[in-house]
């Protein structure tokens, strides 16, 4: 029995053999992936606590406490379905590549070809992830924005954790850069120690990973107050902190690591397109996210789509691609959907700082 190459369940044992590009803060603090099998996912977070046990006087059994609350949402996240179409002006000449004297027929083409398109729409879909996780941790907030097939009819939905009040902004000599763009000021080092005794004390957990830009890395090093510090002797200073700048992956630096915090310090170069076709930084410069790793999730919906055999069928996973045919114009058509929220497990387990 030949294979159908076109056939969802093959393309998506397929589709998990492939490598998605690197995702700082995707991998860092939302690294778990959970399924559903139905549209919506069910999004628990909570908060911590500090109750102390209360003392009771003889004959009294125990006080009853409260347990600690937590809030659940049921949520349809939105749809993200990138596709393109394979005609026949795409396979019947020389692919890019491609040598000039090749023998390769048509139908070959179109295989390699359907195999780098499904790579290139997962990773447009990755992207979008990563774009989610950063609005999450920067903002407490994303909106997604999109168009029917008509392309005028916006489609707009709102993703907000209100519980979320760990940021703050810098204002007047406290900022780490000054107006003119080139004088540094403040004290980074109080900011920083701030923000992790802040969110240590509010999720019980030590933050371990402080990550921004590469313009804020060079206001950070840069800073007066700091390379004081740095000039004192490590045997004088208490081994306080270590900047020793050294690419990690493509658009990654760890820049070093401030030791009394256990904090080490990275500079995130990350870009994507945004939907008006300009590149964004998903950190913008000035801002600094500071968190504790490995803790939150990316929530999956399923997804029901129409099969060439004309049934309908649901797919439970992270990414579900699909192919069919619109024969009269001679175009085949690939597609990798996925319904992707954010969430984190604790709503205090990260701080966001706008340092300029």
């Amino acid at each position: 029995m030949p294979i159908n190459i076109n056939d969802t369940r093959l393309l998506l044992a397929a589709l998990g053999q492939s490598y998605p590009p690197s995702t700082l803060l995707r991998d860092t603090f939302f690294p778990n992936i959970q399924t559903f099998p139905t549209k919506t996912v069910m999004m628990d977070y909570r908060k911590g606590n500090r109750m102390m046990a209360p003392f009771v006087t003889k004959g009294v059994s125990g006080v009853n406490v409260e347990r600690g609350r937590f809030t659940t949402k049921e949520y349809e996240p939105p749809m993200m379905a990138p596709q393109r179409p394979t005609t026949v002006a795409d396979i019947e000449n020389r692919a890019f590549g491609e040598n000039v004297f090749s023998s390769r027929t048509p139908e070959q083409r179109a295989m390699e070809l359907r195999a780098r398109d499904m790579a290139e729409l997962q990773d447009m879909n990755t992207r979008r992830i990563e774009w989610m996780c950063a609005q999450l941790m920067l903002f407490g907030q994303f909106e997604a924005a999109g168009y029917a097939d008509d392309g005028k009819t916006q489609i707009i939905d709102t993703i907000t954790y209100s519980d979320w009040t760990q940021k703050l902004t810098l204002t007047g000599s406290d900022c780490w850069l000054a107006t003119d763009g080139k004088t540094p000021q403040g004290d980074p080092y109080s900011v920083l120690e701030e923000m992790s005794q802040t969110i240590s004390r509010n999720s019980g957990r030590i933050p371990e990973v402080a990550i921004f830009s590469y313009k804020t890395k060079n206001a950070l090093i840069n800073n007066p107050s700091l390379q004081k510090i740095l000039m004192i002797p490590s045997r004088d200073n208490m081994t306080l902190m270590s900047i020793q700048p050294r690419i990690t992956v493509p658009g990654v630096v760890r820049v070093g690591i401030i030791e009394s915090l256990n904090l080490e310090l990275y500079a995130y170069d990350g870009i994507y397109q945004d939907d008006n076709g300009t590149i964004q930084q998903y950190i913008p410069d000035g801002y600094v996210i500071m968190g504790v790793p490995g803790r939150g999730s990316q929530l999956f919906g399923a997804i029901t789509q129409l099969e060439n055999d004309e049934e309908f069928r649901t797919y439970e996973g992270a990414y579900v691609p699909k192919v069919w045919s619109e024969k009269g114009k001679d175009v085949r058509m690939i597609r990798v959907a996925s319904k992707c929220v954010p969430k984190p497990e604790f709503i205090d387990d990260w701080y966001t700082l706008k340092a300029f």
